[in-house]
């Protein structure tokens, strides 16, 4: 069974579905754990973003050491650290230790997310690899959604401690699910990345260094929606469950969005236009949340067409990067996506303290999704430059 793609690809969606669940805990019981470690905006969108943080320094060294490990084995111990520190999280009485928790979280998460993309290329070909990588795109905003939907209330029964332990159980549960029933394609015994190196051309690392500028700012947009949403609802008279699966909201509708953003895209032949009439769209239902009393309808409409571009964008930054370095591009893009992700939660929410309204957030996450727009026309018109 488990020698067939598409059951490879179900294991390690799994993987990828525990990663979104832990990132969102933070935000998942916002109000239990403010009230108790005695938080600010400004720290706990630190926390957000310490779990992103650590990429900045790991992703290219695990790119270019990767030849040295098997990849199930960089798999496995990343979700050993995601575990670790979903434990000392747990344990935590203190922003320091809530800070080291979310680190070593963050750690494993990206040793382990370099090594299952890979894998999932590794297992298939050509015409199948863009479908199988959208569907494991989605295994993070399913996590998110699950962790809206559940971690809120069980902190308010139980307390966030014991749900902050049950992320690292999820981790646990993907070790043993993947450690026990992945198998290597056929023809490959080793099981490891390929090439080590940092050898990029001037012109190309210019060109992928803009590109996770752009990556970076896109995302930017929708984490600080994530982060900050279920805040803004429960200011606004929502409780925390009702707030988290408001939110969850856009991670259901992201769902179908992130496939079907690439398919107009490709039908049309007019990708900028999908990216610009989608980040426009949800720059004004997130500009909008905080003054209409339409939730669950704004929730949903950020989710939709905030993704919706995302397959856009990949596919641009893909294109400009030669096929014997997509490894190390990818690296080196996600260095700023990671280094973004890291720093950004806590310049947001030092916004939502100075304005005093968790509404802040938001109005810069809608203006990054506008930034998006000319960042990817002017990185469009670089690349068709270098094609000339």
């Amino acid at each position: 069974m488990f020698a067939n793609p598409w059951a490879i690809l179900g294991l390690l969606l799994v993987v990828r579905l525990v990663m979104g669940f832990q990132f969102q805990a933070i935000a998942s019981m916002t109000p239990a754990i403010a009230v108790d470690v005695g938080l600010d905006f400004a720290q706990l969108g630190t926390l957000v973003g310490f779990y992103m943080l650590p990429g900045m320094f790991i992703a290219i060294p695990g790119a270019i050491l990767g030849s040295r490990f098997k990849d199930l084995t960089m798999v496995l111990f990343g979700l050993g650290i995601m575990a670790l520190g979903g434990v000392i999280a747990g344990l935590a009485d203190s922003f320091f230790l809530l800070a080291l928790g979310r680190l070593l979280s963050g750690a494993g998460a990206v040793v382990q997310s370099i090594f299952v993309v890979k894998m999932v290329a590794d297992w298939f070909d050509i015409k199948s690899v863009a479908t199988a990588m959208a569907i494991l795109l989605c295994g993070w905003p399913v996590g998110a959604a699950i962790a809206l939907l559940s971690l809120g209330p069980i902190a308010e029964t139980w307390g966030w401690q014991p749900a902050m332990h049950g992320t690292a159980f999820g981790c646990i549960f993907a070790m043993a699910v993947v450690g026990l029933f992945y198998k290597p394609p056929p023809g490959d015994s080793s099981g490891t990345a390929s090439g080590t190196g940092f050898h990029i051309s001037r012109q190309e690392l210019f060109l992928v260094c803009f590109a996770g500028v752009l990556w970076t700012v896109y995302n930017l947009a929708y984490f600080s929606f994530l982060s900050f949403g279920p805040a803004l609802l429960i200011q606004k008279g929502m409780d925390v469950a009702t707030a988290g699966g408001a939110i969850s909201l856009a991670s259901w509708a992201a769902l179908p969005a992130l496939p079907l953003g690439g398919y107009v895209s490709d039908r049309t032949g007019r990708p900028g236009m999908v990216l610009l009439v989608c980040c426009v769209l949800a720059a004004a239902a997130s500009t909008a949340l905080p003054m209409l009393d339409y939730p669950y309808v704004l929730c949903a409409a950020i989710g939709l067409f905030a993704a919706a571009p995302a397959g856009v964008i990949m596919g641009r930054a893909i294109a400009l990067m030669s096929p014997s370095r997509r490894a190390l591009g990818n690296a080196i893009m996600y260095t700023f996506f990671y280094g973004g992700m890291g720093l950004g939660p806590g310049l947001f929410g030092w916004s939502a303290d100075a304005a005093d309204t968790a509404a802040a957030p938001l109005y810069l996450g809608a203006a990054c999704l506008i930034l998006a727009v000319p960042l990817y026309w002017g990185l469009h018109l670089m690349v068709r430059a270098r094609s000339v």
